[in-house]
């Protein structure tokens, strides 16, 4: 890889982010200086790996769950795969998945790798991931851990004891997960690929990702089925996203009519505006106040030309679904549940329920990041994506990088982790079951 190459690269990360990432203005960061602190630090890495990292380290300045880097995959085969999955319970991390070898550690704490407290692991993959507190992305960490362990002969210690293990050569596709459930009665409804069943009067719906195209088709034939249905249960816990309509199609069984998610923003600028304010960002204040006094300019014209020198003017506007005539199929009560996995266009689902006031949200704060993102591959081997649109509920509440409050706080425990129990399936039961008795009294 030439000097060239990495100038290029660093470089078209910074241009492209220029143009169109949405949240400049709540970030703390002068990026041109923080391009012009990285410029030589890309040019004298020692190797292609340091580089990488620094390019991912650049995008993660942007604070942005999607906005990164994503390191070419010679790199990431050469580095290895996790043979398991993590997921952050409280304030550590437990095996959620894990290949035949280790299937006796599912569930338990995770305590140290080679001698490394864990979370010390976590500590440096936050400097390269999308991450709020300890929370870490489960996808960026299974990325980019493996850059810090062994490619054999790496050592965990978990609460179930230790094991020893090798990065994988290859990706693993089937992780077998820790079973969750519930020690009670159900009917499976299934007839496609959703998760759909009654249990009493409630129907659930465990949706994991928006690219099932006829997941709407399915949930409707469910409903329809079984008129005797009082309530509906949503289990977006490991929705990784996909598409917004896709979500959309399901949210208008639900809710009638044209009806709004969120407040949306997008950057906006032409060439003639962008000259116009070079010209005019040259002025003194001297010169700003006389042309004002003149009446050539006004303060508001002023405030816009700042906004296009800073990359922070925009064009906003709501997010719209439904149709006017459209009728709901179901308006009984609705309840989803959401954990730190429910990403993206998960979240812009679970934002038409909570701004239309069509179901009730019960675990834990989604992951807080979902936006239109732009991609362009890079000439060293990786690419990278930015986000592009910058979004808040409705009623102007701010969720990304934070993720959506729940109404109802619940998650699972360390103990019922591991004894494979669903806590937080029975809270959302159990919390329906109440709204049900209520609406019928």
């Amino acid at each position: 890889m030439t000097i060239q190459n990495r100038i290029c690269d660093l470089s078209l990360i910074w241009k492209q982010a220029s143009l169109v990432f949405p949240y400049f203005d709540r970030l703390n960061l002068d990026w041109d200086k923080a391009y012009k602190e990285y410029l030589p630090k890309v040019m004298n890495a020692k190797t292609d790996l340091e580089f990488h990292l620094l390019l991912s380290e650049f995008m993660n300045l942007l604070s942005d769950g999607h906005t990164e880097y994503m390191l070419p995959k010679s790199l990431r085969d050469e580095a290895g795969y996790l043979p398991f999955s993590l997921r952050l319970i409280g304030d550590s991390y437990s095996i959620d998945a894990s290949i035949h070898e280790y299937e006796a550690h599912l569930g338990f704490r995770i305590l140290s790798i080679n001698d490394a407290p864990f979370m010390s692991l976590i500590q440096k993959t936050k400097k390269y991931a999308y991450h709020i507190g300890n929370y870490v992305s489960r996808y960026r960490l299974s990325q980019i851990l493996p850059f810090f362990l062994k490619p054999k002969g790496n050592r965990a210690e978990t609460t179930s004891g230790a094991f020893t293990f090798d990065l994988l050569p290859s990706r693993p596709e089937n992780l077998k997960p820790q079973s969750l459930h519930l020690p009670i009665a159900f009917e499976n409804l299934s007839t496609g690929k959703l998760d759909i069943r009654l249990y009493g009067d409630i129907l659930y719906i465990k949706l994991d990702s928006f690219t099932y195209s006829k997941a709407a088709d399915e949930v409707a034939l469910a409903i329809t089925q079984n008129p005797a249905i009082s309530g509906i249960l949503f289990d977006l816990r490991e929705n990784v996203g996909g598409m917004t309509l896709s979500g959309a199609r399901i949210a208008e069984l639900l809710i009638p009519g044209i009806f709004h998610a969120c407040q949306k923003r997008t950057r906006s600028m032409t060439g003639v505006a962008y000259a116009s304010a070079s010209q005019i960002m040259d002025w003194t204040e001297d010169e700003i106040k006389a042309h004002i006094a003149a009446g050539y300019t006004t303060p508001e014209e002023i405030a816009e030309t700042k906004s296009y020198i800073t990359n922070t003017h925009f064009d906003s506007y709501a997010d719209t679904y439904g149709s006017v005539d459209h009728p709901a199929i179901f308006s009984g009560p609705c309840a989803v549940l959401t954990s730190r996995h429910t990403v993206s266009a998960a979240e812009d689902f679970i934002a038409m329920l909570r701004t239309n006031r069509r179901a009730a949200v019960i675990g834990t704060p989604t992951c807080g990041t979902t936006g239109t993102p732009f991609m362009q591959d890079l000439s060293s081997g990786g690419w990278m994506r930015i986000c592009s649109v910058a979004y808040r509920l409705m009623d102007g509440t701010e969720f990304i990088g934070q993720g959506i409050t729940p109404d109802v706080f619940s998650e699972i425990s360390e103990e019922d982790f591991k004894n494979g129990y669903d806590s937080v399936l029975n809270d959302g039961l159990s919390y329906l079951k109440k709204e049900i008795r209520g609406s019928a009294l």
